[in-house]
């Protein structure tokens, strides 16, 4: 399974939000596994990242650890857009979300 290195945000308010806590605590990244990919138009990309707590099926029942105590994240791409990772932890929303620390 792939990795990446992210900040996640716990039940952030839109995506600006993620940016700025995201470059405050690049420090305290954590290694997150990639359960699964999901392709998202223009519109559902920026709907999550304007309300990332509202209801999306596609996150339903997804995320949480794994067995070896791993994060498991859905990774939200839209072309030309950086990918978003999503922790719903069972939820149908992003109830942690975070980008890409390189």
């Amino acid at each position: 399974m792939k990795t990446v290195k992210t900040y996640m945000v716990r039940k952030p308010s839109d995506i600006e939000e993620v940016r700025d806590l995201t470059k405050k605590y690049a420090h305290q990244v954590e290694e997150v596994v990639i359960a699964e990919r999901v392709h998202l138009s223009p519109i559902w990309y920026q709907a999550i990242c304007q309300r990332p707590l509202d209801n999306y099926i596609f996150l339903s029942g997804k995320g949480g650890y794994n067995n070896d105590n791993q994060r498991q994240v859905i990774a939200l791409e839209c072309d030309g857009q950086p990918t978003l990772y999503a922790d719903p932890s069972g939820s149908s929303y992003c109830r942690y979300l975070g980008l890409e620390v390189k």
